[in-house]
């Protein structure tokens, strides 16, 4: 048995036990047939319970790439809170936002998007607005992307890492 197996069936295990026993001390006289039917609702209970569990902790793919981007974060960080105060200086003394636009970059195939998404989103110089649903098993994955700068921006330490290709 598989730990993903074991960790489900204990999760319905306690969940169970513990909605049949707040259901036994709610109620006052316990009859066979209320066992019975608060046994059943204990048991939809935990296997609802466990389900949620399986929703709140899905599986990340992430690989020598998101290491590697995670370990340039600090430097990128560093250099793009440094451009973007540049910007908003040059912003503030033309009185105007500069004129960017999002693009479409292409991560390498097997990436994962979220990961990529959450490392690219956390520098000051980028922002991930969307990621392409659907991307077929070995496919590259796509995001939209705001740059600081935009497209003509030169690529940061994390997408170099990630190994991101933008696209025209």
């Amino acid at each position: 048995m598989g730990r993903r197996a074991v960790a489900s069936g204990v999760t319905v295990g306690v969940w169970s036990g513990l909605l049949l026993l707040l259901y036994v001390v709610l109620i006052s006289a316990v009859s066979p047939l209320e066992w019975g039917v608060g046994a059943g609702l204990a048991l939809l209970g935990g296997g609802a319970a466990d389900a949620v569990r399986r929703a709140e902790h899905p599986r990340l793919r992430a690989g020598r790439r998101a290491a590697a981007a995670l370990a340039a974060l600090p430097g990128a960080l560093l250099r793009e809170t440094g451009q973007l105060t540049a910007a908003v200086a040059r912003a503030l003394l033309r009185r105007r936002a500069p004129a960017d636009a999002p693009f479409t970059v292409r991560l390498p195939a097997g990436a994962d998007p979220a990961v990529a998404a959450v490392l690219l989103s956390a520098t000051p110089g980028a922002c991930v607005v969307d990621i392409a649903r659907h991307t077929p098993p070995g496919a590259q994955p796509e995001l939209t992307v705001h740059l600081l700068g935009g497209p003509a921006a030169a690529p940061s330490p994390v997408e170099r890492a990630l190994g991101v290709r933008r696209l025209p």
